[in-house]
Formats: structure tokens, C-alpha cells, sequence
């Protein structure tokens, strides 16, 4: 039993520090066994023997209370000790630095990818606009003949090897610029060697062409133009109409020429009616010539007379042969574009329109990726003027 407990056990005397003896007296008390015999005294040495022990646990007791932690000191300090200094770990080498090599700039939406098989464009076209193929008109800049002979769609063009004798197709991607989504679109996924045509009722419509430019896109406007069921179907404001005189149709194309600068000519993809009347068109014909552009008949009517009006008049011309997504399935715009192969060895040259769907968009980059193996060449509009037969 430990001290604390014995203790606790015994009862002391304060007044003459000896244990005091109650329980004995208590013992006496009660005395006798079971069978009411009497004990016997306890023996004087026994009780001097208990004192004994008490005195001594109390003792001790005392002594370990005031003498503890010194005790434990001393115990822990017997134990034998060594202390090793323990050298610090060398810090880890420095690497040597490396010169960084210059990081690929990533791909953005303000450049198409290039196609597989076909090799990217390092063409740049002539910033627009060059000081003398532009005059200031109540209209906008309005594109002129130099006085040294330059056309602006000589000029504008996007440059294309002369010497390249293949079968040449060139596709019109029309209608351009009434909405930013789409148009943006169409910027950022078609390959450069793609010809853009603006509508003039674009907003920003410079911006537009400017950056179509910057791109390598050759680009057109598209005029408006009177169609066959016209009024029910209206190509809108300041459109040229049969009903006007050739002052009003002259006023209304210059004010969509002025809209823009660097476009190399026009066509249109609404005016059946209006393309198919010679004394309509011829205005437009001389205007053409006069301001040294090219014209692109879409044909959207086959009775058209632009095309043969332009080339009496010495204009540059091409002839749209296909409308590419008039039906919009995979099928359907695969097999025009298989037929302008055909008509490009036949002819020289075809042109092909589209609109910038996404199926659209979708078919002509897989079409280019094998064009140049079957021998055919991707070209802008300008290329293919006066070449078809």
C-alpha cells in the first residue's frame, strides 16, 4: 500500500504527535468472538511495533513530499549521458539555369488553321486604300482608275501565280456581314484562297473587309439587286430596281461602293430579275468599267445578260456555274463541288457560291484538303476572270 493511502488510514495526535489509539479503544469495544468469549490484550511490543511503522510511513511520506523532485534529479542525472553534435545536411545543389526556349505562340480564332494538305498562304494583299485608286465622293470613297492605268481590281487582288496552268475553281462565299457571329465564323475556319462577299448593309462594314484583308481573303461586294417576285421578296433598301431610271440605279450603286475600300468588284445573289434586263444592267456595266472593278455573275437566272454585257464592254468577268449548298446536306454540297472539278478541266475555270453555313463551312475545308492532288487549284475571283469558256 502506498504512503498516501496508510495515511489517510491513521489518525494522528496533534497535540502529542503519537498515533492516537481510538481504534484500539473501539477494538475493545467490541471485543469477544462469536461465541462471546473475550479477547485477549494485544501485546505492548505488537502495539510499539505498529507505532513504529506509522511513525515511519509518516516519516517518509514527508521527507519524499519535500524531497521529490530534487530525488528525481539526482536519479536522472546518474544516468550516464552523452551528447553528439550532429553536422547540419548540405543544402541541394542549385541547377544551372537554362536559357528558355521561346515558347510556340498558340493558335487563335484571328487566323484560320491551315488545312491538312494544303500549304498555309504567305500572301499579303496591298493595304487599302492606295492613294490614287480612291475619290471622295457625298457617297464615301468611291474606287477609281489611276492616272498611270491601275485598276483597284488589278491592285486589290490577291496575288496569284500566272504560271499555274491547272484547272482553277474559285468559291464565293456571299452575303457576308449582316451578322457578326456568323461572319466571324466564317473568318476564323475558311481558308484565305476563299473569295468574301459583303452585303453593304453591314455594320462596320470597313472593319469587316479590313480585316478579311489582313487574313489574305480577296473581297466583293454584293449589290442588291431586284429578284423576280420582287416586292414579296425585298433585297432591300436602296436596291437597284428595273421600275428606276439609270441616275437612280447609278446613285444607288455608288452609295454601296462607297460602304468600303479594297474589294476588287461586285455580284449579287438577288437580282434574277434585274440582271436578266440589258438596258438595266448597262449602267451598271459602265459604271464597272469606268471605276476599272470586275463583275462575278452568280446567274442566279440563267437568262442573265450581265456577263455577256461586261465582256462587249471590256469588263473583267467570271460566271458562277454552281450554288454549292443550295441543298444543305453532306451528300448534296459534295456532289457540286465534284461537279466544278468537271467544269474547271472542261472550261479552264469554274466558280462556285456558298453561304456560310456550317455544313458549308465544314464540307469545303475537307474538299481542300485533297484538291491540289486531284490537280486543281484553289484561286480568288480575280483569277478566274475571262478564262471560262
Amino acid at each position: 500500500m502506498k504512503a498516501p493511502a496508510l495515511l489517510g488510514r491513521l489518525r494522528f495526535d496533534v497535540r502529542g504527535l503519537r498515533p492516537g489509539l481510538g481504534w484500539l479503544r473501539r477494538f475493545r469495544r467490541n471485543g469477544g468472538d462469536s461465541a462471546g468469549r473475550p479477547r485477549k490484550p494485544l501485546s505492548k511490543p505488537l502495539l510499539a511495533a505498529v507505532a513504529l511503522v506509522a511513525v515511519a510511513g509518516g516519516g517518509l511520506a514527508g521527507w519524499l513530499a519535500l524531497n521529490g523532485e530534487a530525488t528525481r534529479e539526482a536519479w536522472q542525472a546518474s544516468i550516464p549521458a552523452a551528447t553528439v553534435a550532429v553536422a547540419p545536411l548540405p543544402p541541394p545543389p542549385v541547377p544551372e539555369a537554362k536559357a528558355a526556349a521561346p515558347a510556340a505562340p498558340l493558335p487563335t480564332d484571328a487566323a484560320p488553321l491551315p488545312l491538312p494538305g494544303v500549304p498555309a498562304a504567305a500572301v499579303t494583299l496591298t493595304p487599302a486604300p492606295v492613294p490614287g485608286l480612291v475619290e471622295d465622293s457625298r457617297n464615301g470613297p468611291l474606287p477609281r482608275i489611276a492616272q498611270d492605268g491601275r485598276k483597284p481590281w488589278q491592285v486589290y487582288a490577291r496575288p496569284f501565280p500566272a504560271t499555274d496552268k491547272r484547272p482553277r475553281i474559285a468559291i464565293v462565299m456571299s452575303d457576308l456581314g449582316l451578322s457578326g457571329v456568323t461572319t466571324g465564323n466564317a473568318l476564323a475556319k475558311l481558308p484565305p484562297g476563299i473569295t468574301l462577299a459583303f452585303l453593304p448593309y453591314a455594320e462596320r462594314l470597313d472593319d469587316w473587309v479590313e480585316r478579311a484583308r489582313t487574313k489574305g481573303h480577296e473581297v466583293m461586294l454584293s449589290v442588291p439587286m431586284e429578284p423576280l417576285n420582287y416586292p414579296r421578296d425585298d433585297p432591300g433598301p436602296n436596291a437597284l430596281l428595273t421600275m428606276l431610271g439609270p441616275d437612280r440605279n447609278v446613285e444607288r450603286l455608288e452609295w454601296s461602293l462607297g460602304k468600303a475600300v479594297g474589294y476588287v468588284g461586285i455580284t449579287s445573289t438577288t437580282g434574277s430579275k434585274f440582271t436578266a434586263n440589258p438596258a438595266a444592267m448597262q449602267p451598271v456595266i459602265d459604271v464597272l468599267k469606268a471605276r476599272g472593278l470586275l463583275l462575278v455573275d452568280s446567274r442566279v437566272n440563267p437568262k442573265s445578260v450581265a456577263g455577256p454585257l461586261a465582256n462587249l464592254a471590256g469588263v473583267p468577268r467570271a460566271l458562277g456555274d454552281r450554288v454549292i449548298d443550295r441543298d444543305l446536306s453532306r451528300g448534296a454540297i459534295d456532289d457540286q463541288l465534284r461537279e466544278l472539278e468537271e467544269l474547271a478541266k472542261t472550261n479552264g475555270a469554274a466558280v462556285g457560291f456558298a453561304s456560310p453555313y456550317p455544313t458549308t463551312i465544314e464540307r469545303l475545308n475537307l474538299w481542300l484538303t485533297s484538291l491540289a492532288d486531284r490537280g486543281i487549284a484553289l484561286a480568288p475571283a480575280s483569277a478566274v476572270v475571262n478564262i471560262q469558256k
